[in-house]
């Protein structure tokens, strides 16, 4: 085996699934060099000791370092605050209502209790993750870590900062198993300190990424001197993918056992609104010159404050991105004119077209859909969420569908709808009209 050819390897590699090659550079060390070039092209990590030490060896590895394209950060941690025990036993009767609940829906047995012993184990082994945690943050040691080992990733093409439910790639086995605590998104501003830790790295090795994901990413990410944005914006100039959820704060409160929480969403929409103003996020998104996918999504809007966005404050008027394929906007406002205008510009290049929880300040969607079906030739469209807008003759009623989002709720309307949009020669008359809106 030893003396196979290693080009041939490395194709024999190229036809498997990755948990085959992980399997196959088991074999020997020829097999395990060839498969080093695959297996860990795409790398997922958390803020946890062990992950960063996986990391650095990663990063040592002579092959294996060379031949990282992508990095997945998930931004969950344990704090800020340790657990007492009787928190830690509460979240687990609730773990364990939603076992319950799955074993039913699977029709498989129900894991046997852990006993009060066993619990107590658990619970010093969340005492010790959580005090190691501590002390990696305290002390920096995940920034210092991933300026080191990133500097080794010179084929690194793509980076994910994947925090709270964006961005997620369906894991479900992480360095917290054996705790029970279930970590989150509690380092805040919320995905700050992760995002920032890792282009600083990226940005010092002078590497120039071609993919950038992140979310959930407080705006206040954006807050910075216009003058370090505009410095660091040649090292962006590669992006041909961009995508960002943006987070405009929430408020958590719960009076007691038995009571439901209350949630106040889009509490910071105000500051997120004012900052935009000033054209920061809509230059940076200029300057990408090579942007194929273009994906910005605020996650909230406010019921007090409305929202958080205009489509101006993202996307310049009148710029057209010469690539650009694939557009997600939501949680935004502005007008259908300036809708339409922007996607004229981009009809020759624009296959895939996503509007969520949008809302057309003083016209209408029944107006809106027509046109896009007309003047575009889409491959996949999704207008989704709450859909908000006016009708343009008079009474000037307010319009409102909630097509709900496609991956929590079927909704036919919005089947309709997204259909319509493709030119599905079976719906011929726009779906949205007077008569299934909520208002």
């Amino acid at each position: 085996m030893d003396s196979m050819i290693p080009e041939i390897l490395y194709i024999i590699c190229s036809y498997l699934e990755i948990e085959d090659v992980r399997r196959f550079r088991l074999c020997c060390r020829a097999f395990a060099d060839a498969a080093a070039c695959f297996v860990h092209r795409e790398v997922i990590f958390y803020l946890h000791e062990t992950d960063l030490e996986m990391l650095r060896c990663i990063s040592l590895h002579p092959i294996a370092s060379k031949n990282v394209r992508s990095l997945v950060y998930i931004g969950h941690t344990l704090g800020p605050d340790k657990q007492s025990i009787e928190a830690f036993c509460q979240d687990y009767e609730l773990i364990r209502m939603a076992d319950k609940v799955a074993a039913e829906q699977s029709n498989e047995p129900l894991p046997p209790r852990l006993s009060d012993h066993q619990l107590l184990e658990f619970y010093k082994r969340y005492e010790h993750a959580f005090e190691q945690e501590q002390k990696v943050v305290g002390n920096n040691e995940d920034i210092s870590c991933i300026k080191e080992v990133v500097s080794r990733f010179t084929a690194l093409q793509e980076l994910v900062m994947s925090n709270g439910f964006w961005f997620r790639k369906g894991l479900t086995k992480t360095p917290f198993e054996g705790i029970i605590a279930r970590p989150g998104s509690h380092l805040m501003p919320e995905g700050c300190r992760q995002l920032d830790s890792v282009l600083n790295a990226v940005f010092e090795s002078n590497i120039k990424l071609k993919k950038l994901t992140a979310g959930e990413l407080s705006w206040q990410f954006f807050q910075r001197p216009p003058a370090e944005l505009k410095r660091t914006m040649p090292f962006y100039s590669d992006l041909t993918c961009l995508q960002l959820c943006i987070d405009v704060g929430m408020i958590e409160s719960n009076a007691g056992p038995g009571t439901l929480w209350d949630i106040t969403t889009g509490t910071e929409v105000p500051q997120c609104r004012q900052l935009l103003k000033t054209g920061l996020l809509r230059d940076f998104i200029k300057s990408l010159t090579q942007l194929q996918t273009l994906y910005v999504v605020f996650n909230w809007h406010s019921e007090e404050h409305g929202y958080a966005a205009s489509l101006e404050d993202i996307m310049e008027p009148k710029h057209t991105w010469e690539h650009l394929e694939s557009l997600t906007l939501g949680n935004i406002t502005c007008e259908r004119q300036d809708l339409m205008s922007m996607l004229k510009r981009h009809k020759n290049t624009l296959e895939d077209l996503c509007l969520r929880d949008v809302r057309l300040r003083s016209t209408s969607w029944q107006v809106l859909l027509p046109k896009i079906r007309k003047t575009m030739n889409l491959y996949d469209a999704c207008i989704c969420g709450e859909v908000r807008g006016q009708r343009e003759s008079p009474p000037h009623e307010e319009e409102f569908w909630n097509l709900e989002m496609p991956d929590e709720f079927e909704e036919p309307l919005r089947d309709d709808v997204n259909d319509y949009l493709v030119k599905d020669a079976s719906i011929t008359r726009c779906p949205l009209n007077r008569y299934n809106g909520e208002f």
